[in-house]
């Protein structure tokens, strides 16, 4: 049984889990292979390439879990800045 809510179709429990188990480093490696495998360079598509990497992780709202787990969003943060040098 999976401990803690829920939300039906924005369950994101194993995306979180995913994240607290990677290291920044490994979550910075991944955004940024799903950002080269974005053809197109524009601010726009690397923001997508972004949400979509995150999506794929298991996380359904970004909001919520920065409102409920702050250190685990700003792991999330932290990795995007790395990704991005």
């Amino acid at each position: 049984m999976v401990k803690g809510p829920c939300r039906g179709a924005f369950c994101d429990f194993w995306g979180r889990v995913k994240i607290r188990k990677s290291s920044v480093e490994e979550l910075a490696a991944g955004i940024r292979q799903a950002i080269v495998m974005c053809d197109n360079q524009d601010a726009m598509a690397r923001e997508n390439a972004l949400r979509e990497y995150w999506h794929v992780l298991g996380i359904r709202n970004m909001k919520r879990l920065c409102e409920e787990e702050p250190e685990l969003c700003a792991k999330m943060t932290e990795a995007e800045l790395q990704a991005r040098i």
